[in-house]
């Protein structure tokens, strides 16, 4: 999502706006259009997609207008130097980067935000641009405005990602700062949250869960690793080593063999079985990188 060199928060073009109007310019929009745009109703398409594993995720997807303007907001903000613990959206990092920080790793504990983007509320949004970012009251309200649907962040925005981090940016810092004091790394990929080190007891865990549950957060799909293979972000990490997972190579060699045989959309078949060859590639060019 960074398209130049990251910089200090306080150096982004989103700090300290002072008034709509320069709020307004900065996205380049006009007084009006900014006005027209925050005042409009139905700006959001909702509609269900069927998930790879099963039952359907509900998206709400902004009209273009609302999502040009998401998406400049959402490039200032990823325009922000990262903290170390954040993967995505960051350029140069990716889930297998995320994988590859706990490599070596006798204990790996995961678990996943549950439902992050539904539940980042519009005042944790109203408090980032007004205390953080150090907004005017009234742009930080308009900001909120902008990047919110229904009093919370919308599923299909192209803000959502990088507003959910920043959103809880005081919870990150707290977490991570619990992980350095202790030794354990900390990676964070959007709703993935991931904890290893060499001894992580599982009262460490627990204080962990309770920081998020006290921002009014809840956790699930937690996954405990020991002594053994770890799936993070969908890589095996072994030792100091990484794997695509087995089922990625059947899904491979099924779609070969429905390409070979006729069956199935062709192009569809072909488009899959490129996205696979590309993931296999990535982990064995990072292993290259490791060794």
């Amino acid at each position: 999502m960074q398209s130049r060199k990251a910089h200090p928060l306080h150096q982004s073009r989103l700090f300290k706006v002072s008034s709509p109007a320069k709020l307004a310019h900065i996205l380049g929009l006009t007084d009006d259009g900014l006005t027209a745009l925050i005042g409009k109703a139905d700006v959001y398409h909702e509609f269900d997609i069927a998930k790879k594993g099963g039952g359907k995720r509900h998206v709400e997807n902004p009209t273009a207008p609302l999502k040009a303007v998401q998406a400049k907001l959402a490039k200032f903000l990823a325009a922000i130097d990262p903290p170390d613990f954040l993967f995505c959206p960051v350029k140069g990092r990716c889930y297998v980067t995320n994988a590859a920080s706990h490599r070596a790793s006798r204990v790996v504990h995961c678990l996943d935000i549950k439902k992050f983007f539904p539940s980042t509320p519009s005042r944790r949004v109203f408090w980032f641009f007004e205390t953080v970012m150090k907004c005017r009251k009234d742009v930080a309200s308009i900001i909120t405005r902008l990047s919110t649907y229904q009093g919370r962040l919308p599923t299909g925005s192209p803000l959502s990602p990088i507003m959910a981090y920043f959103a809880y940016c005081d919870l990150w810092a707290k977490l991570d700062a619990f992980c350095r004091e202790r030794g354990y790394k900390l990676t964070v990929y959007i709703d993935d949250v991931t904890v290893s080190g060499q001894k992580v007891p599982l009262s460490d865990i627990w204080r962990m869960k309770q920081m998020i549950h006290g921002y009014g957060l809840r956790y699930h799909k937690e996954k405990t690793f020991v002594d053994r293979p770890a799936e993070i972000t969908g890589v095996i990490v072994r030792g100091d080593k990484l794997a695509v997972p087995h089922r990625q190579h059947l899904k491979r060699r099924s779609a070969q063999r429905e390409l070979l045989l006729g069956e199935g959309d062709t192009q569809v078949l072909q488009g899959r079985l490129a996205g696979l060859d590309g993931q296999i590639r990535q982990v064995a060019c990072h292993n290259g990188k490791l060794g």
